[in-house]
């Protein structure tokens, strides 16, 4: 695995860079990217952070207190010196559109801590047991130039920590986790809002949406796999769309007795997204590899395509087959 001296050395190097994320962003791989494009930008970089598939409409509004002025959903065909994409565990996870564009960079890094992963960077830090993206990249920062990081850069990274640790709840969580955290707090971030912000804070919209659904909730093997889904009736009748169903399924993992999660959204017609969370020795992953999928060992997910009751006998014997294992 690439050291960060040798990732710092490319940087350094480099004058003209592109950051990607990931299609369907959220705290840890925004934070990420937007602190990195600050940062690199107040080095005096030429810095173009893209914005997922082109589009910035496809940004989340939980966490717009980022700002989101500094990313871009145009491409006027230049090149890059460096390419460098954040919380990527694979290629298609960029889209295709931001994928043709990330080759442009002369060299490419990716910095991620996904444990399913399909490496396609010239250069990679991955560090699978880092509770977040944002949890390595604020080491790498630090060891580049610790003054340059600001109160901005340290929301954004201290956010990623919060929203993929589930507010330090989650078992990826350790003392280093905590002690990046602690240093981030030293930027005088106000973390309470935060935390309220990206745990807590819900849209009447999103609180109907997740009324519909928890109300149809179906379990399986006495109440130890939980299912519940998404229609495009759900979507229509709340004024929502299935960025909203993001946090949802946690509400699910919390019942007493449930082991595993399952949501299943309707993204179009015949396309499921589908997500997996798990407690103690589910694997989650496991669930999501069966329909070509990945992530963490309790977060996974991955698209299911075909008719929906279909669809929903296979993750649902997909399920009972791999709760039986632990």
């Amino acid at each position: 695995m690439t050291t960060y001296a040798k990732i710092l050395d490319i940087i350094e190097k480099s004058n003209d860079i592109a950051v990607f994320m990931h299609v369907n962003p959220d705290g840890d791989c925004l934070g990420s990217a937007i602190a990195l494009t600050r940062f690199l930008a107040k080095k005096g970089k030429k810095v173009t952070c893209f914005a997922p598939e082109l589009k910035k409409s496809a940004l989340p509004e939980k966490v717009s207190f980022f700002g989101y002025e500094t990313v871009t959903d145009v491409y006027n065909g230049e090149k890059f010196d460096l390419s460098i994409g954040v919380d990527l565990g694979s290629a298609n996870l960029i889209g295709d559109a931001c994928y043709r564009i990330f080759l442009k960079g002369k060299k490419s890094v990716v910095i991620d801590h996904h444990s399913e992963h399909n490496d396609f960077a010239d250069y990679t830090v991955r560090e699978k047991e880092a509770a977040s993206t944002t949890q390595i990249l604020y080491k790498i920062l630090a060891e580049y130039d610790k003054s340059v990081i600001d109160e901005k850069i340290a929301e954004c990274l201290y956010t990623g920590l919060v929203t993929d640790s589930g507010g330090f709840s989650f078992s990826c969580t350790t003392s280093e986790t905590h002690f990046v955290a602690g240093e981030l707090l030293k930027y005088d971030i106000d973390c309470a809002e935060i935390n309220r912000i990206v745990m807590k804070d819900i849209p009447l919209k999103v609180f109907n949406l997740k009324n519909r659904a928890l109300s149809r909730i179906k379990l399986y093997e006495d109440g130890a796999i939980a299912v519940i889904c998404f229609t495009k009736d759900d979507f229509l009748s709340t004024g929502t769309d299935e960025k909203n169903t993001e946090g949802i399924i946690n509400s699910v993992l919390n019942i007493i007795g449930v082991e595993l999660a399952v949501s299943i959204s309707e993204t179009a017609e015949k396309c499921f997204k589908v997500s997996f969370r798990s407690k103690h020795d589910v694997d989650a992953s496991a669930c999501a590899k069966c329909f070509g999928g990945g992530g963490h060992f309790h977060a996974s997910g991955c698209r299911v395509y075909g008719y929906f009751e279909d669809v929903y006998e296979k993750i649902i014997s997909a399920c009972k087959e791999i709760y039986s294992y632990a």
